[in-house]
């Protein structure tokens, strides 16, 4: 038997980053740090002391607002600028026929979006579910379509079942997504494409597919599961993160056009990258030694926090956890001494190995299918 998947601590440095977020570090929290800091300064030098004077001298407190200050004001231009304005335009769940947003997810089955569809069903049974893998969520009065992504024809003959038994999906999160963890030399042109049409050609074959209804009422979501592969390649990642980064390249383009190509400013655009997540693929990815500063990330937390971006209504970028997010979208900015301090601190070249992959393949096998589907041979045994 193989050992249960390690998903980091019950508490982690993001906890505690979300915690000071929703405390002092907050507009109302620093209010009131400054307020009783103002306080206790009346008391030593007396009422004759105004706000402007205690804050000139006291340079922490100084730093500590202006720092709260700049963190707000990025949140809201960052709202402004991917959402087109300020309004969410979130969706109306219903489990009445006809009524309500349709959501489509692709790789629903199982890992990641298993846990989407399980909550999302808390909210509506007008799911559709698009993948080879059977289900294992167990959300009930949901439609699964076996369907393999990289067929647009494939696709094309499974909308009309989706539009006739559910109605035209409103919600699309592309979250289908391979990978083989091997070297370059290792895999071969057939392999890297396949990974590619699943990653990358199958989001954009669901959206040729789905994404002008969207445009048609400028309601809508769409959201993509990108990886954190989409900022930093590492050894023996070599089609998965050329395709996670095209991916996420995906997302911008699409984001750019729905404003400036089809006039649907309201339709919503999210990417998720995510570093190890707790699911068969992320299986063969060793963990890192000190999970509470760079923690697993379990599946639920992260669809928790996907369902969550989409009962927004608004657009969102999701690096996860929080170091990540500061981190990793900086490394291709940075000179290469950078991005060598970040693999060597993080041991990158030891996440994926051959011992990895052995472990993960008892258990992963969706990869040896598609390949089976789409005619090649096997992989040879290590």
């Amino acid at each position: 038997m193989t050992s249960p998947t390690k998903v980091g601590p019950s508490v982690s440095i993001d906890d505690v980053f979300r915690l000071l977020d929703k405390g002092p570090f907050s507009i109302p929290g620093s209010l009131l740090v400054a307020g009783y800091s103002y306080y206790k300064a009346l008391n030593i030098y007396g009422p004759s002391l105004s706000i402007f004077e205690h804050l000139s001298h006291n340079r922490l407190l100084s730093l500590f607002l202006s720092f709260v200050a700049l963190k707000a004001l990025n949140r809201i231009a960052s709202r402004l600028v991917r959402n087109h304005g300020w309004k969410a335009d979130p969706p109306r769940w219903s489990f009445n026929a006809g009524e309500g947003d349709v959501v489509l997810i692709t790789g629903g089955s199982t890992g990641i979006g298993k846990e989407v569809v399980d909550l999302l069903a808390r909210r509506t049974n007008k799911i559709a579910v698009l993948d080879l893998a059977p289900p294992t969520y167990d959300a009930k009065d949901v439609k699964w379509y076996k369907c393999d992504v990289t067929d647009p024809a494939a696709i094309a003959e499974v909308a009309k079942r989706v539009r006739a038994e559910l109605g035209h999906p409103t919600v699309l999160i592309n979250n289908a997504g391979i990978a083989r963890g091997s070297t370059i030399l290792d895999t071969t042109a057939e392999q890297f494409l396949l990974t590619f049409k699943v990653n990358v050609l199958g989001a954009h074959n669901i959206l040729r597919e789905f994404l002008p209804h969207l445009i048609s009422i400028n309601h809508g979501h769409v959201m993509t599961t990108a990886s954190s592969a989409s900022y930093i390649a590492i050894a023996q990642l070599s089609e998965y993160a050329c395709s996670k980064a095209a991916a996420l390249a995906l997302h911008e383009v699409l984001n750019e056009e729905l404003v400036h190509r089809y006039n649907a400013p309201r339709v919503r655009t999210s990417v998720i990258c995510p570093t190890k997540v707790s699911t068969q693929m992320g299986d063969a990815m060793r963990s890192h030694d000190n999970e509470f500063v760079t923690p697993t990330l379990k599946a639920t937390w992260l669809a928790e926090r996907m369902v969550g971006i989409i009962n927004s209504g608004l657009s969102d970028h999701l690096v996860a956890p929080h170091f990540a997010k500061l981190l990793l979208p900086s490394v291709r900015s940075m000179p290469e001494w950078f991005r060598w301090i970040v693999n060597t601190a993080g041991k990158t070249r030891e996440t994926i190995t051959d011992a990895g992959n052995a472990v993960q393949k008892k258990t992963y096998k969706i990869v040896e299918e598609l390949d089976a589907l789409h005619g090649m041979p096997a992989a040879a045994a290590k």
